[in-house]
């Protein structure tokens, strides 16, 4: 331990931001928002994944030429489902936090903006995924 006369603030938490009443209620409801939002999208993204799942053959898998493609046998159709998921779930989780309502305004924007936007890409990513596992598998019959 130095003992130089110098206090040192190094690893030392910036103080909080102090919110007024009416923003911790608006901050409670765009948290709500993003908590139904994500809810929503986590029952449509297993609806999906299930649909995808009971119709095509379990050994499906996705086409992969990148560089990574050892085995050249593509990716499983059931970890090709997963990462939007998991996404989901971790919004969802960020959500439930004590203090996830401690925002301003610029926090709200964001959740409302860019939270709804990373949700419905999810979700959109999960059946543009979904549609290619049921084409790969044959449920088109092409």
């Amino acid at each position: 331990m130095v003992t130089d006369g110098v206090k040192s603030d190094a690893g030392s938490d910036p103080p909080r931001r102090e919110f007024t009443e009416e923003e911790l209620l608006l901050g409670k409801k765009a948290s709500k928002f993003m908590d139904t939002l994500c809810v929503i999208a986590v029952v449509a993204c297993v609806g999906i994944a299930i649909f995808v799942f009971t119709n095509v053959p379990w050994n499906t898998r996705m086409p992969y030429e990148g560089k990574y493609n050892r085995s050249g046998s593509g990716i499983p159709m059931q970890i090709a489902m997963v990462p939007c998921l998991l996404v989901l779930i971790s919004l969802w989780r960020s959500g439930r936090k004590p203090d996830a309502h401690h925002m301003g305004k610029g926090g709200r924007v964001g959740v409302y903006v860019f939270g709804t936007a990373m949700i419905l890409a999810c979700v959109v990513g999960q059946a543009v995924m979904g549609q290619a596992i049921l084409a790969n598998g044959g449920f088109f019959g092409d």
